[in-house]
This record gives structure tokens, sequence and C-alpha cells, in this order.
């Protein structure tokens, strides 16, 4: 019998048992889209959280306090002056300093507890944040610590429903600041928001907002150090602590005081994360491929018991036991195949209507993706076939023709 013969004798066996057939198929067509749809899932988050980070710039050293290595450990505008010494920090292009901290925000009967960001102008550009309406306050004005700042659009709608809020005044705790610019819708990044943020000049922050902080001092929560390239992170990294131990006296066998991580390193280490996690509901729905296969094995077994007489007919009339096995191979191959193909199209779909509820991420479907679930289909039919296939083969004609 030829191989178009013997696939024709599969397709005719199986569509004897329409229903039988179609059920069969579902656990293979279910593992199939559950291992496509969930890494799809899994690399359409991965690329959401690199866009948002790279958006922000890979470029960018953050430093903060460590106070774990000292209770006193504080970063001072000194410390930033230090850092914007090209002397000191060759490779930086840009020293930002921030102060932030919780507070009641309020206009008229309107009121709100927001995060309120003292720094200075340059934040907007290192932080790639743009105004949409009116302007950022300027260098002067953080000089001359006028009471102006520039708020997130949920936060101007929130306070300021009825009109625009450029030109108006409201409160940061019971300190009055005039509205001069509101911020482009930016969204949440999954690492905070700036649409329902005020920033304020970091020298009214210190003065007038966060006083009890400074201790004497003009404290600093945050310096965000930008490299004059991505490649140069890490000698940036190097500069500033070599800088920062330097002002803070510290001794070689101290900790450090402060604490620096950067965007590459974080883009990396959570690129990490969501390789496992993508791997582990992979794995999930490898599973459910599994439990297919398994499925295939019990029907080709009773589809043997049910076909014993035809099969010792066949071995009566001279077909070998390859043939034989071959023939119960290829059911299982068209029954796999089949529902490999389903499942991959299946997938597709639901991705697609995922993607059309907006829920912030863009699932992507990988063809490696696809590829390994077709092939992983192909070798559960030969895999759970061959047992079927190879206990067919080995019915004695004599015995086969006289099952009943």
């Amino acid at each position: 019998m030829s191989l178009l013969e013997t696939l024709q004798t599969a397709l005719e066996s199986l569509s004897s048992n329409k229903m039988r057939t179609m059920l069969t198929m579902l656990g293979v067509v279910i593992g199939v889209a559950a291992v496509v749809t969930l890494l799809a899932l899994g690399a359409g988050v991965q690329s959401s959280i690199n866009s948002q980070i790279s958006g922000i710039g890979t470029n960018l050293v953050n430093v903060s306090a460590n106070t774990n290595a000292s209770s006193g450990a504080r970063l001072t505008n000194d410390d930033v002056k230090a850092l914007s010494d090209r002397l000191n920090v060759p490779d930086a292009q840009r020293v930002v300093a921030q102060l932030s901290g919780n507070m009641k925000v309020a206009a008229g009967t309107n009121s709100d507890s927001v995060s309120v960001i003292g720094t200075t102008p340059d934040y907007f550009v290192v932080q790639n944040t743009k105004v949409a309406q009116g302007a950022s306050f300027t260098q002067d004005d953080v000089d001359n610590r006028v009471r102006v700042a520039v708020l997130g659009p949920t936060l101007a709608e929130t306070l300021f429903p009825s009109g625009s809020a450029l030109g108006q005044t409201f409160l940061a705790g019971t300190v009055p600041f005039r509205v001069v610019g509101i911020l482009e819708v930016k969204g949440s990044t999954g690492f905070g928001s700036t649409d329902d943020s005020v920033f304020v000049p970091l020298t009214v922050a210190q003065e007038k907002l966060f006083v009890n902080r400074s201790a004497g001092l003009k404290s600093v929560s945050q310096i965000v150090v930008e490299a004059v390239s991505s490649d140069r992170t890490d000698a940036v990294v190097t500069q500033v602590t070599q800088t920062l131990r330097e002002r803070h006296n510290l001794l070689s066998d101290q900790a450090d005081d402060f604490r620096i991580f950067n965007q590459a390193s974080l883009i990396s280490t959570l690129n990490t994360v969501t390789a496992t996690l993508t791997a582990f509901l992979g794995a999930i729905g490898a599973i459910s491929l599994l439990v297919g296969g398994i499925g295939i094995m019990n029907i080709m077994l009773v589809s043997v018991t049910e076909r014993t007489r035809e099969i010792g007919v066949r071995k009566a009339i001279g077909a070998q036991p390859m043939a034989i096995r071959i023939q119960f191979l290829i059911e299982a191959l068209v029954v796999t195949v089949t529902a490999g193909v389903t499942g991959i199209l299946f997938s597709i779909t639901l991705v697609a209507l995922i993607n059309q509820l907006q829920l912030g991420i863009t699932a992507v479907v990988q063809l490696s993706a696809v590829l390994i679930a077709f092939v992983v289909s192909v070798l559960i039919g030969v895999v759970f076939g061959f047992y079927p296939a190879w206990r067919a083969s080995r019915l004695e004609p004599v015995e086969a023709l006289r099952y009943e």
C-alpha cells in the first residue's frame, strides 16, 4: 500500500468516528493554543517593560541614600554639585536632584493626596516628560524660590474640573502655588505615573514643603545622573561611587551609604524575570499538550481493539507489521497535525481579541512559539501513537480473526 493510500485509509477511519476524533483533537488544540497564547502574552509584557524603561532612558543612573548602611545617610545639594562637576564625573551629561513626598493638594473644594516632587528644569528633559500646555518652571524660578508648579494632566482635571488650570492657584499643604504648566498624558509605566503628580522648584520644596526632612541640610531624595551615552553608564556608576565615597569620608572597609542602580541593569533584571515567568507559563500550557497526548494514546488503543479483525485480515493477506505500524502512526499524526494547526489559528485569533481589549500590553505571537507548538504536536502524534501502532502490528492473524 502506497503512502497516499495509507493516508486515505487513515482519513476514512477517522471520519467514520467524527465526534470521537474531534474530542480527541480538542486536548491538543487547547494545549497548542495555551502554549502559543501564553508565550505571546509573556513576550508582550517583556516588550512593554523594555519600551517603558527605554522611553525614560537606558543611560540614567539613579542615586539614593542607603539608610540600611547608616541611619544618618543622606544626599545633599553639595553632593549634587560634586556630581555635576565634570572633573569628578566626566561622563555625566546632566545631573538632576529630586526631593519628593506625598502631600495633600487643594483648590477650592477639590483636593487630593498626591506625590509632590521638587526638582530642576532638567528633570523634564532627563525623564522624557513633555509639557503639553504652558511651560515648565525655569532655573531662575529655582534660584529665586518662586512658588510655581507644573501639574500632571489627571491632577489638573481633578483640581480644576471646570476650566483650564493654567494661571490658577492651589495649595500644597499650606503653601500656595501658581500653575505654569500642564504635562502631556503619559499614563502608568508600572513604575509610577506623572499624570497625577505636582512638580515644583527644588528650593521651594526644600525650604517650604519638606523643611523637617532637611534637618539643617539641603537634603534631596534622589539624584539622577544622565550619562553621555548608554555605553558609558558603567563608567558613570564608577565615577559617582568614587566621588560620593570621598565626599562622605567612607573608609575602605565601610559600606556605601548610598544606593546606585541604572536603567540598563533594570532592563536586564526584568528581562530575566519575565523570561522565567514566560517559560513557566509555557510549561503550564505544555501540560495541556501532555494530557492531549495521553488522550490520543487512549483513543488509538480503543481503535486498535475495535479494528482487531481488520488487522487480522490485512495480516492474513500479507500485510507486513511495518505497514500496520505506519497505518496507525499516520492516523495519530493526522489527528495531532490537524489539531496543532487548529490550535495555532485559534491562538492567533485569541491574541487578536486580547489586544482589542487594550489591557496595556500588546501580545505578540512569535514565530518560534508557533514552530515549537507545531513540532511538539507532531512529536506527540509519534510518541503517543507509537505504542498503539506497535501493539496493532504485534497481533497474531489467527487470534485477530477470531476476535469478536
